[in-house]
């Protein structure tokens, strides 16, 4: 018995893993979702730009002056 009290075992050592294809999968679809919310964002953002607004409301001002100055003619 002495002679197994100076035996040291080995740790058992479980690995775990491959190739890493399984870490490229979640990166392509992590940059999959980053650029869909940035072009959703921006389909958005251009349809709701306060400067397309701000155009359109030149625009009738501008009609509305040039019937103005039709009228007084």
């Amino acid at each position: 018995m002495a002679d197994d009290s100076k035996q040291q075992l080995q740790p058992v050592v479980i690995r775990q893993g491959g190739n890493g294809i399984g870490l490229v999968l979640a990166a392509l679809i992590v940059a999959g979702a980053a650029i869909y919310a940035i072009n959703v964002w921006s389909t958005t953002k251009k349809e709701t730009a306060p400067g397309k607004t701000l155009q359109e409301g030149v625009e009738r001002i501008k009609e509305g002056v040039g019937k103005a100055i039709e009228q007084r003619q």
